[in-house]
């Protein structure tokens, strides 16, 4: 969609609601009618029973802060919320089987294939799975970097379990 468009769009939108806003400001029934609150509802004998129980509900919550204590429902969320949940509610995974099968199953490792080697001055680069990498540089596999780089072999460490793993030069056969 074109920017001037949508910009178009979105200031009419703003217009509207403005003058919606105004009229509900300027056109209360209440101030046309006076016999009529906000809301349409009519004053009179019911008004002044709900208009009690409104002051009531009011009194009630403002002691309930005033003394510090929670109410009865808010108790029970408290102890909902401290329980143990037993699950994720979000991922529908048991959290103990989740926990259990990590730490039971190490992470495999991914193949790496250390494929050149080049140094100019104090920079060395590693070419690894046809990629080039930096000493420290992140991995194209998550969670791994390399650590240390040499002309024979490079040093890769998993961020996750902290292991360290060389992986020696390939040597590729030529047939020349």
């Amino acid at each position: 969609m074109d920017p001037k468009k949508r910009q178009m769009i979105i200031v009419a939108a703003a217009v509207l609601f403005s003058l919606y806003g105004l009229f509900n400001l300027a056109g209360s029934k209440a101030r046309q009618h006076p016999g009529v609150m906000a809301g349409g509802v009519t004053a009179g004998p019911d008004a002044a029973a709900r208009e009690g129980e409104l002051r009531a509900f009011i009194a009630q919550t403002s002691a309930q802060l005033a003394s510090g204590r929670p109410g009865t429902y808010d108790s029970y969320v408290v102890r909902l919320a401290e329980s143990n949940w037993g699950r994720d509610p979000f991922s529908g995974k048991n959290w103990t089987e989740s926990e259990s099968a990590e730490k039971d199953s190490p992470a495999p490792r991914p193949n790496f294939a250390y494929n050149g080697y080049v140094q100019r001055g104090n920079h060395r680069v590693a070419i690894i799975n046809g990629r080039e990498y930096m000493a420290g540089d992140q991995l194209e596999e998550k969670g791994f970097f390399v650590k240390k780089i040499s002309s024979a072999k490079v040093m890769i460490k998993n961020r996750r379990d902290g292991s360290e793993f060389e992986v020696p030069l390939s040597q590729l056969e030529t047939g020349i």
